[in-house]
């Protein structure tokens, strides 16, 4: 996975996240007023910089918009 995809991304955070946590999600793409709201799982862990998390429940619908939103980029 790379930092952002329509599978997944890294988060920055000093959270103490556990792998395979389940996380509630919401986020805005860039120029983009309508949130993405997911459940993702914690796949792996970087103490102190952050995690990878895989989405669980993408609507169809965010997926189309992640991607186009990735080939913009």
């Amino acid at each position: 996975m790379d930092d952002f995809c329509e599978e997944g991304m890294f988060i920055a955070t000093q959270g103490g996240y556990l792998p395979e946590s389940v996380l509630d999600l919401k986020f805005r793409l860039f120029n983009d007023d309508d949130p993405i709201e997911v459940q993702a799982e914690v796949r792996h862990v970087q103490e102190g910089i952050g995690m990878g998390v895989r989405f669980l429940d993408l609507k169809p619908e965010d997926r189309k918009r992640i991607r186009e939103f990735v080939e913009r980029f």
